[in-house]
């Protein structure tokens, strides 16, 4: 008997967590080879970057290697997927080289794309510009920070969708605590430009709101529906779409982000809501590289938990498949995200994000215990894969 072939390509939280799910699924799972790919089987906890950022961490602190011992059974392929022959049921491999599939989960995330905003590369090249969506970026971002001298700090957003709904206003927040601590905040005006409609807007209205008025009561000016058009780092200005401008002494983005991987058309890679299944039969596509949108019609988060949710559907549905399940599973809308606030405390917002007439999803106030939380879930997951 033929042993059932389950290829999952991408080693961060969402691939992980399929093989989480299936190890803890009851399933048979004797006769299935599970392959594992990555460039580099490293990942991290996306919300450890901006601890970077304010200095709490290390970059050489932040990254994850799952060991050996603790990817028993599985079969690691070190390379970086170039693309899918669904054809022929094959993953293809940047050397050339194919793996065979019976089932496909791909979780390959998102990558940072700062050329595709005239002018931001240009800027970050120059000093001018930093972003923490990667180790060494959030580590250049704590040195200009702690170097800053006062003057008009400016966050800003480059593009939707962006890994992290609430990374801007944690970043604001936590530089803003930085600048405190370093005795420059009262000389700086810190700012938040965002193409969104207001912070948060997968999460329905009602957070979106709460945590706009938390960020203008902490002293920081938030400008919603600000697409950025180019930046222009001889004379420090941010320029929009809509006509204005916005000059800066440091600017701080979110970079645009491109999915690392593309099946049939460029862009993220559409699922169905439920299954997560792609347009082809026996592949599947969890995490930040999917795109999956609410009964709501609004985009679902690009956040971790998202990703554990779409694995924990994933794995059944592959089971189910090939045969090794009754029945197959949906996609969880149930989701929350931790926010830091400064001073080691942290909001959380949570709720069902599928819920109509709009996700009911609640912010709850900050605190030293949610913030703690946090460093747990951190801590957790390490332990596990470690």
């Amino acid at each position: 008997m033929n042993s059932k072939r389950i290829v999952i390509a991408g080693a961060g939280i969402g691939g992980l967590s399929v093989i989480k799910e299936l190890r803890e699924s009851g399933a048979p799972l004797d006769n299935t080879d599970i392959t594992l790919v990555d460039e580099n089987f490293e990942h991290y906890l996306g919300f450890t970057l901006p601890w970077v950022m304010r200095g709490w961490r290390t970059p050489a602190s932040v990254p994850i290697r799952p060991s050996e011992k603790n990817l028993t059974g599985i079969r690691t392929v070190r390379s970086t997927v170039s693309g899918v022959d669904v054809a022929d049921s094959t993953v293809i491999l940047d050397d050339g080289e194919r793996v065979d599939f019976d089932a496909l989960v791909l979780a390959l995330g998102a990558r940072n794309a700062t050329h595709r905003v005239p002018g931001l590369q240009e800027a970050a090249d120059a000093g001018v510009a930093v972003h923490y969506y990667a180790t060494a970026d959030a580590a250049r971002a704590h040195r200009a920070l702690t170097a800053f001298p006062g003057g008009r700090l400016v966050f800003l957003v480059a593009s939707m969708p962006f890994r992290c709904p609430v990374a801007p206003y944690e970043g604001a927040f936590l530089a803003a605590d930085l600048l405190a601590e370093r005795g420059v905040r009262d000389n700086t005006d810190i700012a938040v430009y965002t193409p969104e409609p207001q912070p948060m807007p997968s999460a329905g209205p009602d957070v979106g709101r709460e945590l706009a008025k938390r960020v203008r009561a902490s002293g920081i000016d938030l400008h919603p529906q600000h697409q950025v058009e180019r930046v222009d780092h001889q004379t420090k200005t941010v320029h929009f779409t809509n006509g204005e401008h916005v000059t800066f002494d440091l600017l701080v983005f979110v970079p645009p982000h491109e999915p690392a991987l593309t099946l049939d058309t460029p862009g993220w890679i559409p699922v169905d809501r439920a299954s997560m299944l792609t347009d082809h039969r026996g592949v599947w596509a969890i995490g930040d590289l999917s795109a999956v949108t609410s009964p709501t019609n609004r985009p679902l988060p690009k956040a971790a938990i998202f990703a554990k949710n779409g694995a924990a559907a994933v794995a059944r549905n592959v089971l189910h498949y090939l045969g090794l399940a009754e029945s197959p599973a949906s996609l969880s809308g149930q989701g929350y995200c931790y926010i830091d606030t400064g001073a080691h405390q942290s909001a959380r917002g949570q709720g069902d994000f599928f819920a109509e007439p709009h996700p009911d999803v609640v912010l709850t106030p900050a605190s030293p215990q949610l913030h703690q939380e946090k460093i747990r879930e951190e801590l957790d997951w390490r332990a596990y894969w470690e």
